[in-house]
């Protein structure tokens, strides 16, 4: 084996130096502390579950990407496995197994899910998602706060989005419309989601090796871009042509009780192909496409999926939304902005030998009140620890030596501003 083999990294992961690092961890301390205030609790499940789980026909359809770029794997025992490839299907189990769960459950999870799938920007085979969902609620007001958290999640990070809904009910109205046999129509959501990668023309292709004719096929393209000049408007032209209306009533009324109904648009065109949808869906995009043109969270309502699992005709509503972090970290370009290259805020410079002791018991001190301090072990001249301590972006720097130790005193310089002043150690 050559050396050039060892030290290669596989296929779509990734390292990451420690100011990348620290700049995904403020996403996901933002992402933690927005979920926290809106009332979600943490849970954990294995990255590693049962084929089962995810092969299992309510989560994954007919016909599934997704499953078919799962990391499959076997034990020793010659079970089945799989690198989980998102978080629901594990929701849906661990409610399963914990019935006696209050309700209503809502959870975040965040953690790494594995695809094989293509590579490209935002797009990696081990990636993290940052997920909230809400077990138990069928009212659309949750819809409304789902889309609510991601709008101010979004405006914490500074990046403006645009949020995209749409509801599984309505393109199953489009597709009754149309008379489509509700054999293929997972089939045909699967082709419709795809519309804003390939377009027009490839998803036409698409439906046609599926034997839709021609007029079928300009139909269904026609009501999923049904023209309107805001939301309203195209839900009430939609009206005029749709006999089943449900999914429309239930857009309005999650549009009802948004605050930011500006940055939230109706697309009817919007499928998110997995089959376990049945209600609103929702994605978010950057409103700068030039940036990165694929989406940063995604989600939508899943109702029928966890009384599946149980072997119930009883609904259980849940509703939840995905956060991908490889992709807002893209977008953010924190790589290239992180200035941060250490966690450090305080470097310790002590100035000559013999106070390096006492310098020890101030550093003890400080860590004890929780200051993130470091001392140059290196010893080195001022002029090179200064020099450390700029490159690595440290904002702080406690300068120890003979004058400093009799008096007391440390010297703090700011290294930002370059002020200095000596302050009595017992002032921290």
């Amino acid at each position: 084996m050559s050396k050039s083999d060892i030290l290669q990294l596989a296929k779509g992961v990734r390292d990451f130096l420690p100011e990348e690092k620290i700049a995904r961890e403020k996403i996901v301390d933002i992402l933690k502390n927005t979920f926290e205030i809106f009332g979600y609790s943490p849970i954990e499940t294995p990255i590693l579950e049962r084929f089962s789980l995810f092969s299992f026909k309510y989560i994954q359809g007919k016909e599934s990407d997704i499953l078919k770029e799962a990391f499959k794997l076997q034990d020793n025992g010659k079970r089945k496995l799989i690198l989980r490839t998102e978080f629901t299907p594990s929701l849906a189990r661990f409610i399963g197994m914990n019935q006696n769960l209050k309700m209503p459950f809502k959870r975040y999870q965040i953690g790494q899910v594995f695809r094989d799938g293509p590579i490209k920007l935002g797009r990696y085979r081990e990636f993290w998602q940052c997920d909230v969902d809400v077990v138990g609620i069928k009212n659309e007001i949750i819809d409304a706060e789902i889309i609510e958290l991601a709008l101010e999640i979004f405006k914490k990070l500074n990046l403006k989005v645009e949020i995209k809904i749409n509801n599984r009910k309505i393109l199953n109205a489009i597709l009754d419309q149309v008379k489509i046999s509700e054999t293929i129509r997972d089939q045909i959501i699967i082709s419709i989601d795809k519309l804003n990668k390939i377009g027009k023309k490839g998803v036409k292709e698409e439906l046609e090796k599926k034997n839709l004719s021609l007029e079928e096929i300009n139909k269904i393209l026609e009501l999923i871009n049904i023209k309107g000049k805001n939301n309203q408007d195209k839900i009430d032209n939609l009206k005029k042509i749709l006999i089943n209306q449900e999914g429309l009533l239930e857009i309005e009324k999650t549009l009802s009780y948004l605050d930011d109904k500006e940055n939230v648009i109706f697309l009817p065109s919007l499928a998110r192909g997995l089959a376990y949808y049945t209600g609103n869906v929702f994605e978010v995009f950057l409103k700068d496409k030039s940036k990165i043109n694929c989406s940063l969270a995604g989600g939508g309502r899943y109702d029928k999926m966890i009384g599946n699992f149980l072997n119930s005709q009883k609904k259980i509503p849940a509703i939840g939304i995905s956060f991908g972090l490889e992709t807002i970290f893209d977008a953010l370009e924190l790589s290239k902005k992180a200035n941060k290259k250490t966690v450090v805020d305080i470097l310790f410079i002590p100035i000559g030998e013999q106070n390096i002791k006492s310098g020890i018991e101030i550093i003890k001190k400080l860590r004890d009140k929780g200051y993130k301090i470091d001392m140059d072990y290196l010893f080195r001249s001022i002029s090179k620890a200064l020099q450390y301590a700029n490159d690595m972006k440290i904002e702080k720097v406690l300068i120890f030596g003979d004058n400093e130790r009799k008096n007391n005193e440390v010297c703090l310089k700011n290294m930002e501003t370059g002020k200095q002043e000596n302050k009595k150690i017992s002032d921290f």
